[in-house]
């Protein structure tokens, strides 16, 4: 791990950022910084563990100091401006500022941003107007981009103008550019946690991270990425450690809860949830990932607790929304489900969970035409977001249109090649077209990214067994079994098991093993017990 600066001296940092983003309206930005600061470890949490204190002084770079002073702004043209624009005032604030553009950095920035967010308001307006338009933009972008890129050009922009540009760049897809322009906004402001984010849209693993620049906070942008691109174990590790600085940041309790569910370890992410939500009751954010956790669970008490809970304190957010759909979903009552995600879109109509888990509830009213339309919208919005492609996969091999699902099922296999559900997918599609090789090679796969389900091992075993692999059959079906039996599960896939153990074990004169798979078949009822007599029969000769 990089060193970090001395607690001290991020207090500092987070306090300057905290208050220079609020006067300039960036108020996510601003939240980000306060909230972290209000998680930062005291001395007193020190106190009680030696191990965390010593950690941070191995790993403390005593010779970073942070110099900025945060310096008010008293211009009462600006003062004014800003009011109007906190009350969504925009033109009326670019205005006012009119004159002061080319004498006060501040007053640039708010002029060439109050124009930018009456442009955002104007394209919600027209998205409001006409449901079905899908290309409304904002039009103020060709005006923004021919006066900023002249001042880019005669490097008359400070940082917040940069960002502002970047934004502009990506907005009319010069994405190389914007993403140059945001690296420049960081080496001059590295706590600019917005920006960062726009870099995790933009970069890819192949790109060098060399250009960013080497601050403390690339530990949190870096964590942030892994998780991204759901590299889970790496994102714990990395946030794990930034908890010894950060004790009480519900952002990072937030990511480790998410890496962990997209881990699929679902009880170590509900233990963080639980542990943010007793540190941050009143939040929203993620909040329709912890109720899909519940809903896995079938836990309908946390879960009608979680969905009250989130509507008395914002009913007018797309995560509530999601977390009440999830309970009435789990009350298996559709269409009042439906009805709350559709409230989710109105609110955001890019709200990838909302399209996916309407998916969901479509197919399970076999609705088909609607279910395929709300995955296809799901991956219109973001094109790497696996739940979607799988959700696509699974409606198409319910119709039995196998050669259609196994394209969705692949692209959801590149968004997340480490997941066994997509390559157990992949082979299902692949034996039902009789293609038993390729099959193998899925399910082989779906084995080695540590299929938790234990699909892939007995579909293996079989898929082997029909091919006349018998050693990888009986290699597999033993493995099967020994998890069959960790887990204490006792269905049909441990009766095939311990059948064809039992065969196999005969054949070869192995009569107590054979005996000990036949006597354990008793425990079936049905062929399963005149296969077992069947067996003792052959051995008592």
């Amino acid at each position: 791990m990089e060193l970090m600066p001395k607690l001290q001296e991020i207090q500092k940092e987070l306090q300057y950022y905290t208050k220079y983003f609020q006067e300039n309206k960036l108020y996510h930005s601003s939240k980000w910084t306060g909230e972290l600061l209000l998680g930062l470890t005291q001395e007193e949490d020190l106190q009680q563990s030696q191990f965390a204190m010593q950690f941070i002084q191995n790993n403390t770079d005593y010779n970073y100091h942070f110099i900025r002073e945060f310096i008010p702004e008293y211009n009462d043209i600006i003062l004014v401006a800003r009011n109007l624009f906190d009350l969504r005032e925009f033109k009326k604030c670019a205005s006012l500022l009119q004159n002061l553009i080319h004498k006060n950095e501040s007053a640039m920035f708010l002029y060439y941003y109050s124009q930018y967010m009456y442009g955002e308001l104007r394209k919600e307006e027209e998205m409001f107007e006409n449901e079905n338009s899908k290309t409304a933009t904002n039009p103020e972008l060709k005006l923004l981009e021919r006066e900023l890129s002249k001042l880019y050009n005669q490097k008359q922009l400070n940082q917040l103008n940069l960002y502002l540009y970047g934004l502009i760049l990506k907005d009319t897809m010069r994405l190389r550019e914007a993403r140059d322009v945001f690296i420049q906004v960081l080496h001059q402001m590295p706590c600019f946690w917005s920006v960062w984010l726009e870099l995790c849209k933009l970069l890819t693993e192949e790109d060098s991270l060399d250009e960013l620049p080497n601050h403390w906070m690339k530990l949190f942008w870096s964590s942030n990425f892994n998780l991204e691109k759901f590299k889970n174990a790496n994102c714990v590790e990395q946030f794990q450690t930034l908890l010894y600085y950060f004790r009480n940041s519900n952002f990072i309790i937030n990511q480790i809860a998410n890496a962990y569910y997209n881990n699929q370890e679902f009880e170590l992410s509900l233990e963080w949830f639980e542990r943010l939500l007793s540190i941050d009751p009143y939040r929203f954010e993620s909040l329709d990932t912890y109720s899909n956790i519940l809903y896995i669970k079938e836990n309908q008490g946390e879960l009608a607790n979680l969905a009250l809970q989130s509507f008395t304190n914002n009913k007018y957010v797309p995560e509530t929304c999601c977390v009440v759909g999830n309970y009435y979903s789990l009350m298996n009552e559709h269409a009042k489900a439906i009805n709350y995600f559709q409230r989710a879109l109105k609110l955001d109509k890019d709200c990838l969970a909302a399209w996916t888990l309407m998916g969901h509830e479509y197919l399970e009213m076999k609705n088909v035409a609607s279910a395929i339309q709300s995955y296809r919208n799901a991956v219109e919005i973001d094109p790497k977001d696996f739940r979607a492609w799988y959700g696509l996969g699974q409606t198409y091999a319910l119709q039995g249109m196998n050669q259609y699902a196994l394209y969705y099922f692949s692209r959801a296999v590149i968004s997340r090649p480490k997941d066994a559900r997509m390559w157990n997918a992949m082979a299902e599609c692949y034996d039902k077209m009789d293609k038993k090789n390729e099959s193998m090679k899925c399910y082989e796969r779906a084995n080695q990214c540590k299929d938790k389900e234990g699909i892939a091992i007995h579909q293996l075993a079989k898929l082997y067994d029909a091919v006349g692999k018998t050693e990888k059959a009986l290699s597999a079906f033993e493995e099967s079994l020994r998890r069959k039996d960790e887990e204490q599960i006792v269905d049909k896939e441990l009766s095939e098991s311990l059948l064809y153990l039992a065969r196999v074990y005969l054949r070869r004169g192995e009569k107590e093993r054979a005996m000990q798979m036949a006597k354990r078949l008793y425990d079936f009822n049905g062929p399963e017990r005149d296969e077992a007599n069947l067996i003792m029969s052959q051995l008592n000769k």
